[in-house]
């Protein structure tokens, strides 16, 4: 994680010299799909809102005192992940809040947890999590603050920082066909991790599967459909909170 963020340093350099054309590119980002994203604004498990740019996601069938902050993938639109985090929310019955990293780049916003914090009342159990980049950066986040944290939550990535001695809970979800973050990477920084981390591969899954927003250059191809993925996803985080 410290070789990233010297990287994301260098590059907020090279930006300055740049001038627009990083800020172009960074907020070039992938965009929801609009079929997925009506399906979650649709769906009665759950009650979706926005509080100060921030999406909230919760269970509508019972209070629940669980919480989770996210941190969406490098230059992902944060609305593109309505589809699985609604489905999760209901599933696992835990309240969720989305980030918006600044320029679409969660490395940028990696103190955010503490906003996302403020949009829910009644937690007792707070996690972080994300997605790609974003779960490296909620796993940089946790690593500083341990003790104000039950927990972390990976999507397609590994930590990049070295957690293994600490007492928090760690669900770590692995795309089979992931052609951007590879099982055989995330094997290797297992040791980053606490022995009892739970890994949970979904065969057939693509790095792009996470959200909702297309194909992504670089990625595998799936062989699952949406819809599987969405459930896999879902009972993987049921039994990992309760």
């Amino acid at each position: 994680m410290k070789k990233l963020l010297i990287a994301i340093g260098v590059g907020t350099g090279l930006a300055t010299l740049l001038g627009g054309g990083f800020i172009a590119w960074a907020l070039d980002a992938y965009r929801a799909d609009p079929l997925a994203q009506a399906r979650a604004l649709n769906d009665s498990r759950v009650v979706i809102s926005e509080r100060d740019g921030f999406i909230v996601i919760r269970p509508s069938a019972a209070p629940s005192a669980i919480g989770l902050l996210f941190y969406p993938g490098l230059r992902i639109e944060p609305k593109a992940y309505l589809s699985k985090l609604a489905a999760l929310s209901s599933k696992a019955q835990v309240n969720i809040v989305v980030g918006r990293p600044r320029l679409n780049i969660a490395a940028f916003s990696i103190g955010q947890a503490s906003e996302m914090r403020a949009q829910l009342t009644g937690i007792e159990q707070w996690y972080v999590g994300g997605h790609s980049l974003g779960g490296a950066v909620a796993c940089y986040y946790a690593s500083n603050h341990r003790d104000n944290l039950q927990g972390i939550v990976l999507l397609g990535t590994y930590c990049g920082s070295d957690i293994s001695k600490s007492q928090l809970r760690v669900l770590a979800i692995v795309a089979g066909r992931d052609g951007i973050m590879p099982p055989e990477t995330i094997e290797q920084h297992k040791v980053e991790l606490p022995a009892d981390a739970q890994i949970v591969q979904i065969a057939g899954m693509a790095h792009s599967q996470f959200g909702n927003y297309g194909p992504q250059s670089g990625d595998g191809r799936p062989s699952i459909d949406d819809g599987r993925v969405r459930d896999a996803i879902s009972e993987a985080a049921r039994a990992f909170f309760h």
